[in-house]
Order: C-alpha cells, then sequence, then structure tokens
C-alpha cells in the first residue's frame, strides 16, 4: 500500500517582475490571485516518486535540474523520478534563467530552494493512502486554430477542429476514507484574461483549484494535458471569464470525485528517456530563405520603432533559428537536434505519460489511447520548454504554433508518440494495470 504526502507553497513573484505569455506586455503591476505550487511524494517500500504542479508559464530544462539535484541530495529521490510540471498560466512571471533582469534572477534562486524544501515537506507528512480514477467532460476549450477565408491559419476559434474535452480525476484518501489530495488532468490554454492584463494570476486553473478544494476539503494538483491547440472559450480583459471557467471546471470535477471511491492500493513504478528530436529545417531550403528574409525585414522593423523588448526578443530568435536552417540546406552545419525528456509513472492504476512541450492534443489523445492503462493522463509542459510539438499535418497548414515557436521538424510527433507509449509498457510490466492481471513491483 502507497504511503502519499502533499503539502503547497506560496510562489507569487514581487511585483514589478517581467511577465511571460504575451509578447510585449511589460512588469507585473499588482497580484490579482497568488500562485502556488503543490507537491506529491509517494513511496512503496522500495521507490519513492515525486510530483511537483507550480503556477508558472514553463520551467526551463536547467531549473528543473537544479530542483532534482537538491532533491537527491536531500531526500535520496533520484532525479528521474521527479516530475516539475507547469499549469502555463499566461500570467506568472518570466522563468528564463538567461534573463538579465535582476528579479527574475532572485525568483528563480529563491524558487529552486522553494520546491525542493516543498517535496522535504511532503516527504514528512507522508501516510498510507488508497485512490481511484473517474472521468468527466468539460466545454470550456476551444480549438484555436481557426482557418480564414484566404486558407490562412490564425490563432481564434475553429468549433469544429479536434479538442480533447475528457477531465481526468483522481481521488486520494488515506486509510479511514479522509480525503487526502485529487489530481486533475485537462487540457486548455490558461489565456481566459486575454494579453493585456498585468496582474499576476492562475487564470482559470487556479479558481478551478479553489472550488475543488472548498468542496472535497483536499488540496488539489492541476496537471495540465496537451493543449497545444487548445484555448479557452472565453479571453476577455477581465478575471471574470477565469472565474467562471474555473467554476464550471471544478464543479464538474467534484461531480465526477464525488462517485469514486477510493479503493486501489496500487504498485508505484517509473520511467524517462531522453531523446533527440530533429531540429525544424522548414520545409525546404526555399521556404527556409524566405521565412530568414521577412524575419530579417520584421527585426529592422521593429529596431527603428524602438518595439518593447519582449517583440524583438523573438524576431530576432526566429530570425537565428531561420538562419541556422537555410545554412543546413546549403552544406552547412547540421541543425542540433532538441533534447527532450519524456517520462511515465504509475501509481495503482493510474499511470501519467510527461512531455517538455505544447503538445497538440491529437498527440496527447493518441498516447492515452495506446496505452496498457485503463486510466491515463497526458501532462504537457513538464521538466523543461522545447515550444510546440505540433501533428505532423499542422505543418503544411502553417499557424502561430508552426511558424512561430516550434524548434521540432514534423517526425517529432511520432518520436513522442512511440517514446511515451513504450515508457507507458515499461511501466505497466510492473503489475495489473486496471485491464489485466499481473504481480506488483517496481521499476526505474
Amino acid at each position: 500500500m502507497p504511503r502519499i504526502g502533499i503539502r503547497r507553497a506560496d510562489i507569487t513573484p514581487p511585483v514589478g517582475i517581467p511577465l511571460i505569455g504575451f509578447a510585449g506586455r511589460g512588469p507585473a503591476i499588482g497580484v490579482h490571485d497568488p500562485l502556488y505550487a503543490t507537491a506529491l511524494v509517494a513511496s512503496d517500500g522500495s521507490q519513492t516518486i515525486a510530483l511537483i504542479a507550480c503556477d508558472l508559464l514553463y520551467v526551463s530544462a536547467d531549473l528543473t535540474a537544479a530542483v532534482r539535484q537538491e532533491i537527491e541530495g536531500r531526500l535520496g529521490i533520484p532525479g528521474t523520478c521527479v516530475a516539475l510540471t507547469c499549469t502555463h498560466t499566461h500570467y506568472g512571471p518570466e522563468t528564463d534563467p538567461e534573463s538579465s533582469h535582476p528579479d527574475v534572477a532572485a525568483y528563480l534562486g529563491a524558487l529552486m530552494f522553494q520546491l525542493a524544501g516543498l517535496v522535504q515537506e511532503a516527504m514528512a507528512s507522508r501516510q498510507t493512502a488508497l485512490l481511484g480514477v473517474g472521468w468527466g467532460q468539460s466545454d470550456i476549450g476551444i480549438n484555436r486554430r481557426e482557418r480564414r477565408p484566404d486558407g490562412s491559419i490564425w490563432l481564434g476559434r475553429n468549433p469544429g477542429g479536434p479538442v480533447d474535452r475528457s477531465v481526468g480525476v483522481c481521488r486520494i484518501g488515506d486509510a479511514c476514507g479522509v480525503p487526502m489530495a485529487t489530481i486533475v488532468n485537462f487540457a486548455a490554454h490558461p489565456v481566459s484574461q486575454n494579453s493585456r492584463m498585468q496582474l499576476v494570476s492562475s487564470d482559470y486553473p487556479g479558481q478551478a483549484r479553489q472550488v475543488i478544494e472548498r468542496l472535497t476539503g483536499a488540496p488539489c494538483l492541476f496537471l495540465q494535458g496537451a493543449c497545444g491547440d487548445i484555448n479557452a472559450v472565453r479571453m476577455e480583459d477581465s478575471y471574470e471569464p477565469a472565474r467562471s471557467l474555473g467554476v464550471r471546471l471544478g464543479c464538474e470535477v467534484v461531480r465526477v470525485w464525488e462517485t469514486i471511491a477510493p479503493s486501489h492500493e496500487g504498485c508505484l513504478a517509473s520511467a524517462s528517456e531522453v531523446r533527440r528530436l530533429p531540429g525544424y529545417r522548414y520545409g525546404s531550403a526555399e521556404h527556409a530563405s524566405a521565412l530568414a528574409a521577412e524575419l530579417d525585414d520584421e527585426v529592422r522593423r521593429l529596431q527603428a520603432e524602438k518595439a518593447p523588448e519582449g517583440a524583438r526578443y523573438w524576431a530576432e530568435l526566429r530570425l537565428k533559428r531561420a538562419r541556422e536552417a537555410v545554412a543546413s540546406w546549403h552544406g552547412g552545419p547540421a541543425l542540433e537536434p532538441v533534447d527532450a525528456e519524456f517520462q511515465a509513472y504509475r501509481l495503482g492504476d493510474l499511470a501519467w505519460a510527461t512531455a517538455p512541450a505544447e503538445v497538440f492534443n491529437e498527440i496527447g489523445g493518441e498516447v492515452k489511447a495506446l496505452s496498457p492503462f485503463r486510466d491515463t493522463f497526458f501532462v504537457g509542459y513538464a521538466n523543461g520548454s522545447i515550444g510546440y510539438l505540433p501533428t505532423p499535418n499542422a505543418y503544411d497548414e502553417g499557424g502561430y504554433e508552426v511558424t512561430h515557436a516550434c524548434r521540432v521538424d514534423p517526425a517529432a510527433a511520432g518520436i513522442a508518440i512511440e517514446t511515451c507509449s513504450r515508457l507507458l509498457q515499461q511501466v505497466a510490466a510492473t503489475g495489473p494495470t486496471g485491464a489485466e492481471e499481473g504481480t506488483c513491483a517496481s521499476t526505474s
């Protein structure tokens, strides 16, 4: 029977720190609602895993490594058994370790120790636990790849596009049935307050969490799913959409939660693998050259207009990548592959797979469909950030996810699906999955 501990810490940044999620927005001018990190530690006598869910846009691979090193030094938990995930709120602080802003450096320096200490606290609070899983549906997300009359793809609304509406709910209770925690898995970009809001906020995941915790009496970990091409159905210059959407999602979670009777003692296992994904070459030498020329003009224009630093940074970064792709087509250095860590965990009959990317929902859906487990969560924005991971057909269609924030070639989607599926098979080999019989053991 596993022993589980859960603890939470406030990770709200200082006012004045640069915000991230929308270019050219400026610094935080206040706090609407606090940001939190919630840690769950589970052990079964032979293995221990740690899951940390943060109200942040993303965490870098460097920060992930630093947090893991600190946790391993304190508690002996291997880094590959630690998952650092993000809700992907677009109203939180810059977390780029290369940022020159002093507030960012100070915030990240403290955050590393704060998260390690949070895991240490959760470790000390472990108690015998039972769990169960249920599923619901929510309509607060919409496919955002809108096709215009000229055939171009824009960030907008695509009601007929694919969207994952599933809401995964794991209820954890102690041996006497007292609620200990809820784990929620759902996929939709936390962008309901639109692009100009300068107040720190956890957006709809934070509001959903409040509803869930108020009604269940137990802390909630929100695990963002494969929402690379899914937005919130409401995006307004107001906090009201975040409140409303969060209440709608939270109430659905509680509805499902009330139908779950925790009973599974379960096995514990984890697996991790770093794959080298092919760098993005923009399809052809001609396309790469045309993009480089276009971006060169854009960088010159932004410099002349003295545009905000964030807008200039993104244009210059895209130009650099396009030039590297052009050089690779014309006999220059081959593009460096993009390292991406994928993980799989099991906690009883529940499994989850992670990826360090903004994954299109069709990819996450395929991983779940191929899983040997009856109940599988897919978790994006984990253990680093490599940008978008689109489906292969999206590259020909274009759109922001492909043209602005993608670093990998179309083959990356298949590699991600294959790797996650194989890792899930690996952790399934430790015992029963809810769909088959077996004996329980641990693996790493």
